[in-house]
This record gives structure tokens, sequence and C-alpha cells, in this order.
């Protein structure tokens, strides 16, 4: 915890030299020793001028205000200036920490001087507690991390504040002004089971006459299985043919895409690309745009199955997400024009998410992605952060195309 007065090298006098056992081994300890000392005193200094910023940063008078003396499921990790150094990202925060029993998510604004992990239950968070705290960490460079319990009360607090969470002005700031849409209900509770029916179908058919499924690929810890174009998570490009399930797409989408005009017409297109996700509970993607070369102006995707919070923001921002939209079983989200374009969205790898301030568990989600392939792979969108068109792969396919 944060203490009253600034620390001093006495206190850390009583460090124990092991495996000494003459003179010159004793002369080498004590410098050792002397470093040590040295360096924790450096170490608490930072811990109390990081304590500091992030207490005058929350606006509270002391420690007892935010950390708990109490073990509890939720940990805060003092970053004491990692992410200055550029140290501090979720996936490295994530690396640490889901070793152990019970993790379930991290929440990261390297603006801010301390992050937040939450496990499964208060026992598993005092093991990777005891293990990772005050400790060098290889993950980042030995540093030593520093943490603190806090209340389940104050997580919500600091995970819903203006910085790791959604203010207002970043809440509007992404709309069908600039061009996402989102229909909640998009289909019917009978439509999204027998959907769910033909997929089954499907992959039992396939196994019937191939005498195994080689249709879906493992794409990090989700499954995906294509029609009608395929998706090289190489190049992050249009796939070969061989690839896909079928060079057509499926009987049972097509009333449900002809419906999607409906709620756009302005961007109404013949899909030739569907592709259909499986994410296990606590599968997600990263950060990414879909390809401006490769698909047209007009994202859909069709969710199924259990929700799940889609995170957005635009590139150089630096922030863990901009903004966020929790995507319902039977919604249809559609991006266009900017929202399509000029940022980039992603499903945090996680077991829950914290939805007006309450954790929810994941469980199995579906998604059925709608797309049209770019037939020329050119771009020329006034969005140049995330446009691929004078990539060298994106070029080369281009040449592949001319000959």
């Amino acid at each position: 915890m944060l203490g009253d007065e600034e620390p001093t090298l006495l206190e850390f006098g009583d460090l124990e030299i092991v495996s000494v056992s003459d003179v010159d081994k004793g002369t080498n300890a004590k410098r050792i020793a002397r470093r040590e000392r040295i360096e924790k005193y450096r170490m608490c200094k930072r811990r109390n001028e990081a304590y500091a910023t992030m207490l005058r940063m929350e606006g509270v008078a002391g420690s007892a205000d935010l950390f708990s003396q109490q073990p509890s499921r939720t940990i805060c990790v003092v970053n004491i200036g990692y992410s200055a150094e550029g140290l501090l990202t979720i996936q490295l925060l994530e690396s640490v920490f889901s070793r152990h029993d019970g993790f379930e998510r991290a929440v990261v604004d390297t603006a801010k001087p301390y992050s937040l992990v939450v496990f499964r239950s208060t026992n598993e968070a005092k093991v990777a507690f005891v293990e990772i705290n005050d400790r060098p960490c290889p993950e980042f460079k030995n540093k030593y991390l520093l943490l603190e319990y806090v209340s389940p009360s104050i997580f919500t607090r600091l995970a819903n504040g203006p910085m790791f969470g959604l203010t207002e002005d970043i809440a509007e700031a992404l709309d069908e002004s600039r061009g996402l849409y989102y229909v909640a209900g998009f289909i019917s509770e009978q439509e999204e089971q027998a959907i769910l029916a033909h997929i089954r179908d499907d992959e039992e058919r396939d196994i019937a006459t191939n005498g195994g499924s080689d249709k879906w690929h493992q794409i990090q810890e989700r499954y995906v299985k294509h029609y009608g174009h395929s998706f090289d998570y190489k190049t992050k490009h249009v796939g070969e043919v061989a690839m896909t399930a079928s060079q057509q797409l499926p009987l049972w989408s097509l009333a449900f895409i002809e419906r999607m005009s409906e709620c756009i017409p302005a961007h109404s297109m013949k899909p030739d690309m569907l592709t259909i996700q499986r994410y296990p509970p606590g599968a997600g993607i990263s950060f990414h745009v879909d390809s401006h070369t490769a698909f047209t102006d007009t994202l859909s995707v069709l969710s199924l199955g259990a929700p799940v919070q889609m995170n957005f923001r635009r590139p150089g921002t630096h922030k863990a997400a901009l903004t966020s939209l929790d995507l319902e079983p039977r919604s249809l989200l559609l991006l266009t024009g900017e929202a399509r374009y000029a940022w980039e969205h992603a499903i945090r790898i996680r077991r829950t998410d914290l939805v007006d301030g309450t954790i929810r568990e994941r469980r199995e989600r579906w998604s059925i992605t709608i797309r049209k392939v770019n037939e020329t792979f050119e771009c020329d969108c006034k969005y140049p952060d995330l446009c691929d068109n004078d990539a060298e792969a994106v070029q080369r396919l281009r040449a592949r195309l001319r000959d």
C-alpha cells in the first residue's frame, strides 16, 4: 500500500545474503546487496510517485479510497511509467496473467498509470497476486509489477471512468452519420435457430461426403468457414478458391441477404462472399480494418448465439478502445464509408464483458460476415491511414490479376 513516509535505504538494511562462504564472495555480496538496496529504494520512490499520480487523477485523498485491504477477484496493476517506455500493452499484460487459472480480462489505457485485471474468483486472484506482486517480470524486461486489490465497486468506477470507459462524446462519434448502422432483432429467434441448423447440416454433410471436414479453419481461438471466396489471413487479402466450402453462397443465406438492402438502400450490394465464424467463450479478434482493396464499401455482420462487445478505434489514438457496441444475438451490423474504411474494430480476447457496470460471462457466439470482393483490387478512398492500396503485396496481386 501507499505509505505516508517516503522509504529510505534503512528499510532494506536487513537484506539477507545467502551462499556466501569466503571473504571474496562476501565482499562481492556486499556490493550486490548495496545495489539491491539502492534499486529497492528507487523502486519504492517510483511506487510512491505512481500511487500519488493515480490518486490525483482519480480525485481521491488516500489509497484507502481505491485499494482494498482484503483480497478480491480484481487486481490493480500500478504501471509506474511503463507505458511511457512502450512496455505496457494489453497483450503483454494478458500474457503475464493468463498463465494463472481463473484469469478473465485485463483493462488497459496507456494514458493512465495503472491497469486492471479481473479473475473468476478471489482465491484464483490471490494465487496470481502472490506469484507476481513485487517481483521481476520477464515479459516486462524484468521490471517489477506492483499489485493492489480493489473492490468490485471501485473496479466499476475505474473501468467506467473517462479514460478507460466510454465517454459521451466518443460514444456519439461513430453512428449512422459516419456509416455505422446497427439493427437489433434483424432476424427472429426461429430464423436464428434455422440458420444454425443449416450450418450444422452443412457440416454433417461435409463429414459424410469427405470423411471429415477440411473447410473449417482455426484462426487463433476461433473457427472460420468461407463461401464464394476465401480470405488469406497471412496476406490479409482474398485467398485461394480451394479454401472455400463452396464457390456459391449457401441457399439458406439468400433470404436475409436480400432483406439487408432494405436497411440501407443507398448501400445495397450483391455480395459474393460469406464467412461463418464460431467464437468459443473467451475467443476474440484483434483490432483490424477489412482490406480496402479486397472488398467493396459495405461490410455486414449478422450475430448469432450469445452477445459480445465489439470495440472501435481510430488509428493513432493509443486507446484500448475508443468506443464500444454490444452486439446482441440476431442483430445486424453494417459498416460503410468512414466506419468501414477509417475505424478499426475488434473483439477482445477475454471471458467476460463489462456492460453498464455489470460483468457478463461470455458464451459461444457465431457471426456471419457478408462482403463483396473488389474485382479491381484498387482503392481511391479518402482515408489513407488504414488503406492498403499502395502496399507491395497488393501491387503484386494486381499484377497477377492483370496477367
